[in-house]
């Protein structure tokens, strides 16, 4: 039996429209309160969507803290949000080159057309900013870099 190419790829876009992506990730402290800890906490993360989508993050005390992501603009070297449901966060330059090196962010996240956003609210109080980038495009490259209300700078991990 023959198929048309066309209605495969329609059948695939309408298929694609359905399908959400989920993936683990973790927010470990690496600097404020947090980060003086001993064991060092690692908060679980998930992460859901293709092109947006929303991640969610349990902290230590129960609060779940959760938000949209999406990609952001590259035509302003990073600046605009791609989606208006993601409230910009503080510029976040410093926190990256703090997690990742000295000159990461204008090297390797500003002007990437993989670059995210999100900030998550909490249910207790806590408002978490985050960014992401996976600048090759490959499974298992992604980074990011998050802030929150009280201080901590953590360093996040996707594993997809």
């Amino acid at each position: 039996m023959k198929y048309s190419i066309a209605g495969l790829i329609a059948t695939a876009a309408l298929l694609a429209g359905c399908v959400s992506l989920t993936v683990p990730g973790g927010f470990s402290p690496v600097k404020g309160p947090l980060s003086q800890q001993n064991p060092l906490p690692t908060y679980t993360a998930k992460m859901s969507g293709l092109l947006s989508g929303s991640i969610s993050v349990i902290l230590s005390n129960g609060e779940v803290c959760k938000g949209p992501w999406a990609f952001v603009s590259t035509a302003t070297g990073g600046t605009d949000n791609a989606n208006a449901g993601v409230a910009a966060p503080p510029n976040m330059g410093a926190e990256w080159d703090f997690v990742y090196g000295p000159g990461y962010y204008v090297s390797h996240v500003v002007g990437n057309k993989l670059y995210a956003r999100a900030t998550l609210t909490g249910n207790l109080g806590t408002i978490i900013n985050a960014e992401f980038s996976n600048e090759t495009n490959t499974r298992g490259n992604t980074k990011g870099v998050a802030i929150d209300n009280h201080g901590n700078v953590f360093k996040v991990s996707v594993y997809n």
